[in-house]
């Protein structure tokens, strides 16, 4: 895809605003020595995360911050993590694998270091005629993904706070996101979680009432970012710019000024550019704000996703936050943004 070298740099300006001030000052020592840390970032190759990649990239954050990085796309929901606890990659920033806390559990030498996306970027569908309520999908056949995967958990952790009971559910398995939804379009299944990509599309399709779960779910984080012990005792300085970069990028993602940058990442990210599709992700980082400048999390964010993995029987125990979290990146970062 060609650009204008002219709208090129405004763009980078614009996605750049305050990072004048952060880099100045007393961040500049912090930042020409990150830029000596090589941090390698994994990536799964998926579609939000290509476009984020691809916002990076034009925007030019990483720069701004100093850091030195390599992204390394890795393929499979457990793909990044599995680079990470082989120590074959640093950081996965930007995660929606929900068994992080039970490999931790299971000796995986790698920590929770914040939040990508904070809210549940998932909504219920349902066909024309079928399911309204949460509890109309009492008999019915719900499309999810893999048993205990993101799509499954969510769905029994919505299900047991509403107080419905999912044995009367039939779950199936029908692979990603976008794959459920077109189960559903299909008459396949009667109803699905999928992604809110989908929520402009014409297929005849229904939002459930009480099916938006960033409304439903509003404790629950929707995208981990995690880290090897290693990079966290070794690269501070490289992942808090990291995460200072990301935070950067999100600020300007949920901004209006982000227009016209984020459909022409979207359309290199893309090969059939999906408008629709693209509008409805735009739409949804404008109104709700799912990201957040500061990605760190709280104890408590980090209990509820230990008593929502042992709830549904993917996690044996709470672990104290410390073994299984550590923020100081994610802090030290947050205050380079400001």
């Amino acid at each position: 895809m060609t650009y204008d070298s002219t709208r090129r740099s405004f763009l980078r300006k614009a996605g750049a605003v305050g990072i004048g001030l952060a880099a100045g000052g007393l961040a500049a020592p912090f930042i020409a020595r990150a830029a000596s840390t090589d941090i390698r970032i994994v990536s799964n190759p998926g579609l939000e995360n290509a476009t984020l990649n691809a916002l990076m990239d034009e925007l030019g954050y990483f720069k701004a911050y100093g850091v030195d990085a390599r992204i390394i796309e890795v393929p499979g929901t457990s793909g990044p993590f599995d680079t990470i606890a082989r120590g074959a990659a640093d950081v996965c920033m930007v995660s929606g694998y929900n068994l992080v806390l039970t490999r931790i559990e299971e000796g995986a030498p790698v920590k929770i270091v914040g939040a990508g996306m904070k809210k549940c970027a998932l909504t219920l569908f349902a066909k024309s005629g079928g399911p309204a309520t949460l509890a109309d999908l009492r008999g019915k056949t719900v499309a999810v993904g893999p048993r205990l995967g993101l799509l499954h958990t969510l769905m029994l952790q919505l299900l047991a706070e509403k107080g419905i009971d999912p044995s009367q559910i039939e779950f199936v398995d029908h692979g990603s996101n976008d794959q459920c939804f077109d189960a559903v379009a299909s008459g396949a299944a009667d109803a699905c979680c999928s992604s809110i990509s989908h929520l402009n599309d014409e297929a005849g399709l229904h939002v459930i009432r009480e099916g938006n779960l960033w409304q439903a779910l509003p404790r629950c984080v929707f995208q981990t970012a995690y880290a090897s012990d290693t990079a966290l005792a070794g690269k501070h300085e490289g992942l808090v710019s990291v995460m200072a970069a990301y935070g950067a990028l999100y600020e300007f993602l949920m901004s209006p000024a982000s227009h016209d940058a984020f459909f022409d990442a979207r359309k290199r990210a893309q090969k059939r550019f999906d408008a629709a599709s693209a509008k409805a992700i735009w739409d949804f980082n404008q109104t709700q704000r799912p990201y957040s400048r500061d990605l760190s999390m709280s104890e408590r964010d980090v209990a509820y996703l230990q008593d929502m993995d042992i709830g549904v029987g993917s996690l044996k125990r709470k672990q104290p936050f410390d073994a299984v979290a550590d923020m100081s990146a994610a802090r030290d970062a947050a205050r380079l943004v400001a």
